[in-house]
């Protein structure tokens, strides 16, 4: 049995895959040659990153949204995203202010609590819709899912995504009408 994403979830990760391509800049569009040094799930200076079940709990306590990256040990560009994304101090600053932060290893067996269920990471991978790594999701403070992207977001791009959450516009319109509305309001 498997759940699938509600259709207004469902919408959202499209229209957010649809912005991202509508906002993309160019330059990112291999694989590294390299793998970074840093390992996927180090504790930067600044980000807290939690356990999913002690963030769920955490986000509904604080009325807060979840920020949730799922990656596995061997992807390169989840590496970057720790480094150049999560790493940039404006979008640390920003995650700290307005989200509960949880990791997922796409490819793990430990066990975690979601929509009443157990599940393993990896099958809640599936369940959200994971279709490449890093990828990065967007949680109510309730834990519904409300969509997400996959693979590396560069900083701006990711500002764009956790203001567009954390205002809570996604009541108002689809990413796309508030990408539209920063472009109006840049001019």
């Amino acid at each position: 049995m498997s759940i699938r994403p509600r259709p207004s979830s469902l919408a959202l990760g499209v229209a957010l895959a649809i912005a991202l391509l509508a906002v993309a800049r160019p330059g990112v569009t291999k694989e590294p040659k390299k793998a970074p040094a840093a390992e996927v799930g180090e504790k930067d200076s600044k980000l807290s990153w939690l356990a999913f079940d002690v963030a769920t709990e955490l986000a509904a306590k604080q009325k807060k949204h979840m920020v949730v990256d799922i990656y596995t040990t061997w992807c390169g560009w989840c590496k970057v995203m720790d480094r150049q994304t999560y790493g940039d101090p404006q979008v640390s600053a920003y995650l700290i202010d307005n989200f509960v932060l949880a990791k997922v290893n796409g490819e793990s067996t430990a066990k975690i609590h979601w929509k009443g269920r157990e599940l393993t990471e990896r099958q809640f991978a599936k369940e959200v819709g994971v279709t490449g790594y890093p990828a990065t999701y967007f949680m109510k403070p309730d834990a519904e899912l409300l969509g997400g992207v996959a693979g590396y977001i560069k900083s701006p791009d990711f500002m764009m995504y956790a203001k567009y959450v954390s205002t809570r516009w996604y009541e108002k319109g689809k990413v796309q009408d508030y990408v539209d509305s920063l472009r109006a309001a840049a001019q």
